[in-house]
C-alpha cells in the first residue's frame, strides 16, 4: 500500500491528463500548486513511485514523459460489510 502522500500524487497524475489539459502529464509548477509541495518533495514522490513500479519516468527534467503502469492499489472494494450483527446479536 501506498503512503498518502505518494498515492495523492499518483491520483493527481491519473485523473489529470484529459481533453480540457490536451491529454498531457501537469507540469512541476502545477503540480506544486496540486499538492502544496516543493519540488524536491514532488521529484522524492516521483522517484518512488518510478521505484514502486506505478509509473515510467523517461525525461527526469520534466514530467510530459510520465506513463502510469499500475492503478491497481488506488481501486477500493465496493463490497461494503452490514453492520446487522450488531443489532442482532448484541
Amino acid at each position: 500500500m501506498l503512503p498518502d502522500r505518494e498515492r495523492k500524487l499518483l491520483r493527481i497524475l491519473i485523473n489529470y491528463p484529459s481533453p480540457v489539459h490536451k491529454s498531457r502529464m501537469p507540469d512541476f509548477k502545477r503540480l506544486e500548486m496540486m499538492t502544496g509541495w516543493k519540488r524536491p518533495d514532488l521529484l522524492r514522490g516521483l522517484h518512488y513511485l518510478e521505484d514502486q513500479g506505478f509509473i515510467l519516468w523517461p525525461e527526469k527534467s520534466t514530467t510530459e514523459g510520465i506513463q502510469i503502469i499500475q492503478t491497481e492499489v488506488l481501486e477500493k472494494s465496493t463490497s461494503r460489510k452490514s453492520n446487522i450483527d450488531y443489532w442482532t446479536k448484541y
